[in-house]
């Protein structure tokens, strides 16, 4: 296929010994091995749990857990839209849909997501292969497996695969692989149906996640490189990837109203976001930040889910990370520009590594995110090919005189073999051992605000795990649930340390000395916390109002909870909170009207009325009573 240039040629082109090689099977037994590896390094997620972001789009998404039934709505609704009700631009409809179908067969049960994620991880290590030796015909058969074994290995991967909520990221690349393999496939069987299948898949990719879109210019590019291609066979390429973003975007528009549809980014989310007005300051912390990727790629260690505020604070060029980050960037680019015409393949896994990063990058525009290990699976395969060429360049392989099997052929190249097995085996123990970080959300949470103490998000996910997850549902025992609280207190501490307007955080702060009955620190954290979203929220207004009512502040108390029924009328806790704190301002009319109020939501809600809630409605009574007879 590929027509490599002849120092390419002297360096890899395998001896004439290659015809006792039955090649079919060779690539057989590689391609079995390459989805094997895959699942062997994941199969200890099987019994994990939610983790992160899963509960915005599966477990806390109330139209991913209608079921299949679902599956329309959610292609013409934004990724999270049963989460929250806020515009987003993201429209990612097949994973949100295949999490639907999911939930279906098995509600409340992480299980069918970990197995799908790992199944799609196997066949995505097959199709990589598949394509690899595709475009690497001309060169020695275990360039291409062991480009793919390195890809499957590699521990940066760990997040896409062991969160389900990543799925996007899994079908994203698999789908865009796919489409390239077709694309170059048609290049020795020229048919329609190829450049159809790949369309398709370039189209499925889309829906799966916008980087999908990069395929616009990088599927000619392969074509162009891996092959002799002509002008119509380059511009089918284009095509086939053109019109799958074409009605990508039609139904993304569809479903959002617009192209873009972002709110403005806020600084928690992206560090960035602070030199947004300071071109010179944004390019030289995006360029650190690009270097800590490079890093990473090397030596994934240690890993994290979370890189926001402020983990990268900012910089300019003057800093040495900057700087160094800023001249591997330039040698790269001058690396590329100097071979790009000699169609060298270590020039186009720089180029892929380029191109399919540059959407989440921060160079261009701006994010949600400053930075997540995610965002390096699908670049990290030109990485895997720059790297697997440079080492054949300087241990080059070789097919022996009387090598007939893969064994044969790895004894034949047994230094380059060595260095491989370190590598993967170095490799697959940290994917194995970071697998397990994500078994459930605390452990996760824990190990990484370790990692990064400097993200405000971890400690807030992390406190606020401790007081909800902990201290609110799962703990009864009272000096146990206490520590769990004043634990995340401490965690949420720290993130309003980094971020004294960290509003969430205050929010969780509060509820959690509300819960010690410590009102001083409850209504100071409330305080702290109110903003115009939460001035919005039912929810909020109840619980300020509560530590109001604790600490006697009747009138602030009922302007809260009055506002909170104007937001929900439906809101039984406050009509039932309004009550207690009437009782105790000793207004029992009102209190009467209220806890009677209170019971009819229940009853009509189906909720169930606990035994304290109905000695305090007794109370109400008695005291009522009480109050008539000593009238009379």
């Amino acid at each position: 296929m590929k027509i490599a240039s002849s120092k390419e040629k002297t360096i890899t082109k395998p001896s004439n010994a290659a015809n006792k090689i039955d090649m079919a099977l060779l690539r057989k037994v590689m391609m079995i091995i390459c989805g094997a590896l895959a699942l062997l390094l994941y199969a200890n997620t099987v019994t994990h749990d939610y983790t992160v972001d899963d509960g915005t789009v599966m477990q806390n998404n109330k139209i991913v857990k209608k079921g299949p039934s679902a599956i329309g709505e959610i292609f013409t609704t934004s990724y999270r839209k049963g989460f929250w009700d806020r515009n987003e631009s993201l429209y990612r409809p097949l994973s949100v849909a295949m999490f639907a179908i999911e939930w279906g067969i098995a509600p409340e049960n992480p299980m069918p997501g970990h197995i799908m994620n790992i199944l799609l991880y196997c066949l995505t290590g097959v199709m990589l292969f598949l394509l690899l030796q595709l475009m690497f015909a001309d060169r020695h058969p275990l360039i291409p497996f062991f480009m793919t074994l390195l890809f499957v290995a590699h521990p940066i991967h760990t997040e896409v695969v062991a969160n389900i909520k990543s799925r996007d990221e899994i079908l994203c690349f698999l789908f865009c692989v796919s489409g390239l393999y077709f694309l170059l496939k048609n290049m020795s069987v020229n048919k329609m149906q190829n450049i159809v299948f790949a369309g398709l898949c370039f189209l499925f990719a889309n829906l799966s996640k916008e980087n999908a879109l990069t395929m616009v210019v990088v599927a000619p590019l392969t074509v162009w490189f891996f092959s002799n291609a002509s002008r119509n066979q380059l511009l089918s390429a284009l095509g086939a990837a053109g019109i799958a973003a074409a009605i990508y975007f039609a139904m993304r528009i569809n479903a959002i109203g617009s192209v873009s549809n972002f709110n403005e980014i806020e600084i928690i989310n992206n560090s960035l976001v602070g030199a947004k007005d300071d071109i010179g300051t944004r390019l030289a912390s995006s360029f650190m930040i690009m270097g800590k990727y490079f890093l990473l790629l090397f030596f994934p260690h240690p890993l994290s889910f979370d890189y926001s505020y402020n983990t990268f604070p900012l910089v300019t060029f003057g800093n040495a990370k900057a700087l160094l980050a800023t001249l591997v960037i330039i040698a790269l680019a001058v690396y590329v520009v100097m071979n790009f015409k000699k169609k060298d393949s270590i020039a186009f896994g720089i180029i892929f590594f380029a191109l399919t990063i540059s959407l989440v990058s921060n160079v261009a525009f701006l994010i949600e995110a400053t930075m997540a290990e995610r965002f390096a699976y699908m670049p990290s395969l030109g990485f895997c090919i720059a790297i697997i060429l440079l080492l054949t360049k300087y241990m080059q392989p070789n097919i022996g005189k009387n090598t007939t099997s893969l064994m044969g052929l790895l004894k034949d190249n047994n230094k380059l073999t060595l260095v491989m097995i370190v590598v993967l085996s170095l490799f697959s123990i940290k994917t194995i051992s970071r697998n397990m970080d994500w078994e459930y959300n605390l452990k996760l949470l824990a190990k990484d605000v370790q990692t990064c103490p400097e993200s405000a998000r971890i400690h807030y996910a992390y406190g606020s795990a401790l007081i909800i997850e902990k201290g609110l549902k799962e703990e009864t025992d009272i000096p146990a649930k206490n520590k769990y609280l004043q634990d995340g207190i401490e965690q949420l501490q720290k993130g309003v340390e980094l971020v004294p307007t960290y509003n969430d955080a205050w929010y969780h702060m509060a509820i959690a000395y509300k819960e010690l009955k410590d009102n001083p620190n409850a209504l100071r954290c409330f305080e702290k916390a109110r903003n115009e979203k939460y001035s919005k929220d039912a929810e909020f207004l109840v619980a300020q109002g509560v530590s109001m009512g604790e600490a006697k502040m009747f009138d602030k108390a009922f302007e809260n909870f009055n506002a909170a029924i104007a937001i929900n009328p439906k809101s039984s806790e406050a009509y039932n909170n309004m009550g207690i704190y009437l009782t105790d301002a000793g207004k029992l009319n009102e209190a009467l009207v209220s806890l009677n109020k209170s019971v009819e939501l229940k009853k009509d809600n189906e909720m169930p009325f606990t035994i304290l809630e109905m000695c305090i409605v007794l109370r109400a009574i008695f005291a009522k009573l009480l109050s008539i007879i000593q009238k009379q």
